[in-house]
């Protein structure tokens, strides 16, 4: 044998040793079982090496906080999370931060249409990480990188959950962090139910109060100035069955049978390139009611502000959510909304600014690729045709409870308070 070969021989495991001289061309043969062999424990040893540097780099010590602050997140994508990680990262330069930015769309998959307002972090730089990605992109991501970013940092994840009970699947991420935020009390009860007790888990709302306040221009959208506009809008990615867009055709459909008022809904749909059937069958069930318009080209932050400071009543039927975003919008720009009175929502949504629709709590089903236990809400749709009719017919009523916004005394739209909540989980002076 060549000194290479016989090398090879001499590593090779003893039964595959022996059993290589019972077999024609034995030298050969254990050749090429000796290198997949070789190759298998070198993949293999790698494997653990990079396991073990992730498991040291990720371990909580439980650091100080310090600065600068990093914001982890899809912050370039058109999605709800990806304006909620572009929200913080501007929360925390309005509270004179330092702020950094580690864009994660093209990890997932998603298109970077929005340009990245803050630099990433300096080689030598620490600080603190807030990852604005849920326990399955986390751990992914802590895996695929050898937790680079985290070694040395303390480490807050924010999380949202838009269900009672957080997946048992999300309980390894605690092992990643040192504590927990969300956007909502809701989702905090929620994740505490798997939380070790190491692992304070901590509500920090959205700082909505950063958005800014356009006025209304139907012009840009060619919608009508005599007509009564209502908007849903909803994210095919988050899952047509959470969000529930067919219960608000329906309610606003017989809405309209009970008032002889114009109306029309406009129904913002995002992700209908990636789930073209389901997109399809709502078209489908919209087709030839010149009262219902879809639309489906992509907004900026900025143009979907604007869509929505030009309607009149923002609604939602959804069947839970871990803040709910749009209708938050909705109360900054001082709008009336309608919504299922269930979930994190209810946290922001006052009586005097807002109308909640009844509902009955009934199990998850028809959607198990994300949401496969528990249990969640049915709008009663005739509750809400009721309320709408009457929002669409009282313009008095809607100017009552669209001026109530501006009382609106969630911390999403107190600066004063944002801030001072911020400063007692991130004392950073």
């Amino acid at each position: 044998m060549t000194s290479p070969l016989l090398a090879l021989w001499r590593r090779l495991p003893t039964p595959i040793r022996r059993g290589a001289h019972l077999a024609k061309g034995a030298p050969k043969a254990a050749f090429e079982r000796a290198s997949e062999w070789v190759d298998r424990t070198a993949k293999a040893q790698a494997l653990r090496a990079a396991e073990a540097r992730t498991q040291r780099r990720t371990r909580r010590r439980n650091r100080r906080p310090a600065l600068p602050v990093t914001v982890v997140g899809f912050h370039g994508a058109v999605h709800g999370l990806g304006e909620g990680a572009r929200m913080l990262a501007r929360g925390f330069a309005d509270a004179g931060l330092p702020v950094r930015a580690v864009d994660l769309s093209r990890f997932v998959g998603m298109p970077v249409d929005i340009e990245t307002a803050y630099p990433p972090p300096g080689v030598r730089e620490r600080g603190v990480v807030i990852s604005h990605i849920n326990p399955p992109e986390l751990l992914r991501w802590a895996r695929e990188t050898e937790g680079r970013l985290l070694g040395g940092r303390r480490h807050i994840g924010y999380w949202a959950w838009e269900l009672e009970d957080a997946p048992a699947a999300w309980a390894p991420a605690f092992d990643l962090v040192d504590e927990v935020w969300t956007p909502s009390a809701f989702a905090a009860d929620a994740l505490r139910k798997i939380a070790p007790p190491r692992v304070k888990v901590t509500p920090l709302p959205y700082p909505l109060y950063l958005n800014p306040r356009p006025g209304a221009d139907r012009a840009r959208f060619e919608l009508p100035d005599d007509t009564v506009v209502v908007l849903m809008a909803f994210d095919l990615r988050s899952t047509a069955q959470r969000k529930n867009p067919y219960a608000a055709l329906r309610a606003f459909q017989a809405a309209k049978r009970q008032t002889a008022r114009a109306a029309l809904l406009v129904c913002k749909v995002v992700g209908a390139d990636l789930y073209p059937e389901t997109y399809a069958a709502l078209a489908a069930d919209v087709a030839g009611d010149p009262s219902i318009r879809l639309m489906r080209e992509s907004l900026s932050a900025e143009d979907m502000a604007l869509l929505t400071a030009s309607s009149d009543i923002i609604l939602s039927l959804h069947r839970s959510e871990g803040y709910g975003l749009l209708l938050a919008e909705a109360i900054w720009l001082g709008k009336p909304t309608l919504a299922t009175g269930w979930s994190s929502n209810v946290e922001f949504m006052d009586l005097a600014s807002s109308q909640l629709v009844d509902y009955a709590l009934i199990p998850v089903e028809g959607d198990g690729a994300i949401y496969q236990a528990g249990r969640w809400a049915a709008a009663d749709e005739d509750d809400a045709a009721r309320k709408l009719a009457r929002m669409i017919d009282d313009d008095a009523w809607r100017a009552e409870l669209a001026a109530a916004t501006s009382r609106n005394g969630h911390v999403s739209f107190d600066r004063a308070a944002w801030l001072e909540t911020l400063r007692r989980l991130l004392p950073l002076r």
